[in-house]
């Protein structure tokens, strides 16, 4: 459950950040947008580190990324603007489908798992000839796990492939494929978790 949701909203990401790739200005500026997000949001977590009682050199020291990962700039932007909600970029993500507003109905199912509401409790129990089984997933949120991490998995290996090739046609045929396969598994799995 908890992969699930992580590869589908960093797949959401992704798709909003490659999307009209041909307006070479538009994906700068949200290029910009989406590793501004990032940085901040390191900075953040080391001031929070740093003002909880770890050393401020610690506390970079644990963002460090290996000397051969190129890391340039480290400024963020004046007036930086936020991401779009993971709604709006669900919903981007959700359009070749039927009905695009699954997407995050999908996400808040499995955030309900993930942060153990009620409703997510209820998805993890399950009695089997009058026994309580806990941490079980329910079928419906099996399905929907599975599906979800197909889907997520393929857009982010595809759009990956694409950007790393500057889009060659062996990287297209490649998305292609993997998004046809997610959608197989997609069709299956709604069997049981009718979303969509």
């Amino acid at each position: 459950m908890f992969a699930a949701r992580m590869l589908l909203e960093e797949a959401a990401r992704f798709t909003w950040l490659v999307r009209d790739l041909e307006d070479e200005d538009a994906f700068v500026q949200r290029s910009t947008r989406y590793f501004d997000e990032f940085r901040a949001r390191k900075k953040t977590t080391i001031e929070l580190f740093a003002s909880n009682g770890v050393a401020l050199a610690a506390a970079t020291r644990l963002f460090r990324l290996p000397d051969n990962v190129v890391e340039r700039p480290e400024t963020i932007a004046k007036g930086r603007q936020p991401l779009p909600s993971i709604d709006e970029m669900l919903l981007l993500m959700g359009v070749p489908y039927p009905e695009p507003g699954w997407l995050p109905v999908a996400y808040s199912l499995l955030s309900q798992v993930t942060h153990s509401t009620p409703i997510g409790l209820v998805h993890m129990a399950r009695y089997r000839d009058g026994i309580l089984s806990a941490h079980d997933n329910s079928p419906e949120m099996l399905a929907l796990a599975l599906d979800v991490a197909c889907l997520g998995s393929a857009r982010l290996l595809g759009l990956s492939g694409l950007m790393l090739t500057q889009g060659s046609d062996e990287a297209r045929q490649y998305a292609l494929g993997l998004e046809k396969r997610a959608l197989s598994v997609h069709t299956k799995a709604r069997l049981v978790h009718w979303l969509d």
